[in-house]
């Protein structure tokens, strides 16, 4: 989409001029003569950034911006001021702005302003697009692999619904995560109420039915009074049962009751009860294997089945290792008081192993390495033994590793056209290029040098 920019000047001739400039280089442009026309094109028509002028007859350039600020237009906008009007351009940048440049002025650097100006923002927008995304669905999942950012889409659109979700996967691979990430998403109306996870497997066969309903006094021996099951306080929110193929075949059928209609009755009563809650539940083993050898009811497992999320192994998504090993050794740096590096050796050897833990055992393997480790960096000596003999991948060769490199090219290429166009508009004059940028003149002498940029060219 074309990037539409207004010129505001009361000089036509240099509205003119830029107006040329810009769509030359493939950009929308219009001009108009004052601030009074401003506001009224704005009023009624969009535009993705403006140039304006500080000093011009009727209202200033500033004036403008200060309307359109208090009228809720955040418009980006450059602004034009005479050279040596310092304090004028720090009040436009105090009032909104996003950059200014000094008559008279250079069109190729202009265009440069223009070009950073509307990255920036372009930069931003896409931040604040993320952020809800980022408090909705990925709380605690660390991912660069597609299969995931899938998962992520999937949690996005179940989070409104009530239906039941089945996550199934290896352990270790998340689950809980995934399960936690749906309740607490912003858009799942239930996020406020409770978030209850029960792992059906942990409990003694004959307390399970209790803990999930609950039991009256005198149910059994030990039921000493009345009490109430994760299903009633969990009532308008979130039941997640972990390792759901664990269930007995009776505690399968009240399950089955309680999807169907939200009914359910504590051990020992016969009143019935009802609760309003969304079930998510997981298992590491094949449920149609349970059903085929008559472990785990059909019935029950299509009732769970509603939304099914497989969860791929680590090692089936080998991208996602480098970031996880970043946000854990974080993580536990912070946790333990540390102040831990890796070695690019350590780094390669947890790149190679294959992680048949999956992400648990990457979690506790980080956790062990901050917490045994001396001195201030993880070294191959701090390894477990099953990391011995193992030829590390290369991190030179990895994502991350690749990552790096692209973006350390895109840096030196904006200081290069930075620093060029800087120097051009001040004719070569590294002490004026360092006072029109703000910075140390030796700052802007070491760039020059980095970037192999001579000011004798640019006079």
């Amino acid at each position: 989409m074309k990037t539409n920019i207004l010129i505001v000047d009361d000089e036509k001739d240099l509205c003119w001029a830029v107006r040329e400039k810009l769509l030359s280089e493939g950009y929308g442009a219009e001009y108009v003569l004052s601030g009074e026309e401003a506001l009224d094109v704005l009023a009624h028509k969009k535009f993705d950034l403006m140039i304006l002028d500080y000093r011009m007859a009727g209202l200033s350039g500033l004036d403008v911006l200060e309307h359109l600020r208090s009228a809720g237009n955040t418009i980006p906008a450059i602004f034009i001021t005479a050279y040596g009007d310092q304090d004028l351009a720090m009040k436009s940048l105090e009032a909104g702005a996003n950059d200014y440049v000094h008559k008279p002025f250079n069109l190729d650097n202009l265009m440069f302003r223009i070009y950073k100006t509307i990255r920036f923002e372009t930069m931003e927008q896409e931040v604040r697009d993320l952020r809800p995304r980022a408090r909705a669905s990925f709380a605690n999942i660390i991912t660069q692999s597609p299969e995931i950012e899938k998962i992520m889409s999937i949690i996005d659109r179940v989070a409104p619904k009530k239906v039941p979700v089945l996550i199934t996967g290896e352990t270790g691979t998340g689950k809980d995560v995934v399960a936690s990430a749906i309740h607490h998403n912003t858009h799942n109306p239930r996020k406020e109420k409770p978030y209850i996870s029960i792992n059906t497997g942990a409990i003694p066969e004959p307390l399970i039915e209790s803990e999930l309903f609950g039991h009256v006094k005198g149910a059994f021996t030990g039921a000493v009074t009345d009490r109430e099951g994760v299903f009633e306080a969990a009532d308008g929110g979130t039941l997640f049962l972990d390792e759901i193929s664990s269930a007995t075949p009776a505690l399968q059928t009240r399950l089955l009751r309680v999807l169907d209609s939200g009914e359910f009755y504590r051990v020992g009563e016969t009143k019935v009860r009802n609760a309003d809650v969304r079930i998510i539940a997981a298992s590491n083993r094949d449920l149609i294997d349970e059903v085929e050898k008559g472990r785990f009811r059909e019935d029950l497992y299509h009732r769970l089945r509603v939304i099914h999320i497989p969860l791929p192994p680590l090692r089936q998504r080998h991208n996602d290792v480098a970031p996880l090993i970043d946000y854990f050794l974080r993580f536990y740096n912070v946790q333990l008081g540390k102040r831990l590096s890796m070695s690019d050796n350590v780094r390669g050897h947890l790149m190679k192993y294959e992680w048949p833990g999956n992400v648990r055992e990457l979690k506790h393997c980080i956790e062990s390495l901050v917490v045994m480790a001396d001195g201030d960096i993880i070294k191959a000596e701090d390894l477990p033994e099953r990391f011995r003999g193992m030829e590390p991948v290369s991190v030179g060769n990895t994502v991350q590793g690749t990552y790096r490199e692209l973006k350390a090219g895109i840096v030196e290429q904006f200081d290069t056209r930075y620093f060029t166009n800087l120097l051009r508009e001040c004719g070569g004059n590294v002490s004026e290029a360092a006072r029109c940028a703000d910075l140390a003149r030796s700052y802007v002498i070491k760039k020059l040098n980095d970037c192999g940029i001579d000011p004798k060219d640019m006079k």
